[in-house]
């Protein structure tokens, strides 16, 4: 059940001028139909949101937004246009309690919701990554995204929040032959980290910046500005010995504890043990049969296979 993913919708004239100022990445470019994944930073560079964007039509964006972020970013949003670019032509509107939106994820999601019969081709061709259409499905009126945060085939399926529950039955009695289960956070926890993608509030913190997390492709080199552009060029922000994200395993298959640092040699000036990361994320992952881990470490992408130990426990991840 995706309903508490935040929906906030932009529209007006200048829609695509705003949405490229609001994040790193360009937005003004998508085409309707499309979907484009997309990082907020605030004014000071850091990393403060990220979420899928579709557009759907010439002045109208759709932007996802983490569930607990959607009074948030949508405040953020109102305080730019009201206070900085009021003269733009720009509306924007949370509606995030009109929507429940359901993910229907797997090798046999295709087949799932087109047993529920709908007048929309689900085909890849169709309906490929990081598209959206709009149609009947199931007699319901849907907008289905081809997006997946599981990094599994993946369908959205969005309804007005009165047919959520309509809906998700139909869902799980037309995937009972397929072996339909619903599925909670915590297991799409596991696949994103599987996957390899960053949870807002887990691999952030309020310091962290895309580049931190090896995300500079999202961020678009042909821009002249966007918020926190200026910021992220300061000194500090291009600091190599920044901590940067990479995957963790242990070596005994153990789950290594939340928040734990890497330990490094030597003490500070307060005769503190030195650190050279820490743990953002860590699970136990049924896939690999042993615990997995994300976390930031110093010089991390280039260290890929060396050991550190970490503190709170004596195993070790490499």
């Amino acid at each position: 059940d995706a309903s508490t993913l935040g929906k906030i919708i932009v529209k007006g004239p200048d829609a695509g001028r705003f949405m490229d100022m609001l994040y790193t990445n360009m937005m003004s470019s998508l085409k309707p139909g499309k979907c484009r994944y997309g990082l907020m930073c605030s004014e000071n560079g850091f990393l403060m949101d990220d979420g899928v964007v579709a557009r759907l039509d010439e002045d109208t964006f759709l932007c996802h937004t983490t569930t607990g972020g959607a009074d948030r970013i949508h405040a953020h949003m109102e305080d730019w246009l009201q206070c900085e670019w009021w003269d733009w032509k720009v509306y924007t509107a949370n509606v995030t309690e009109q929507w429940a939106q359901i993910g229907v994820v797997g090798p046999k999601s295709r087949a799932v919701l087109e047993k529920l019969g709908s007048d929309i081709d689900l085909s890849n061709a169709a309906l490929p990554f990081m598209g959206w259409t709009s149609g009947k499905i199931g007699g319901f009126d849907a907008r289905i995204f081809r997006i997946a945060f599981a990094g599994e085939l993946s369908f959205e399926v969005s309804v007005p929040a009165s047919q959520g529950r309509a809906l998700w039955d139909a869902l799980m009695e037309a995937g009972q032959e397929f072996g339909v289960a619903a599925y909670g956070t915590e297991a799409m926890h596991v696949m994103r980290a599987e996957k390899g993608f960053i949870m807002i509030g887990d691999e952030t913190d309020g310091t962290v910046i895309p580049q931190d997390l090896g995300l500079d492709w999202a961020i678009s080199k042909k821009k002249a500005d966007f918020l926190g552009k200026r910021a992220q060029e300061r000194s500090h922000m291009t600091d190599p010995a920044r901590w940067k994200l990479v995957g963790l395993e242990t070596l005994d298959g153990s789950v290594i504890p939340d928040g734990s640092y890497a330990v490094a040699e030597g003490v500070n000036a307060n005769g503190q043990g030195m650190t050279q990361g820490r743990v953002t994320s860590t699970y136990y992952s049924p896939t690999l049969g042993r615990g997995i881990a994300m976390g930031l470490v110093l010089n991390g992408p280039d260290r890929m296979g060396e050991v550190i130990e970490f503190n709170t426990t004596k195993k070790t991840a490499k």
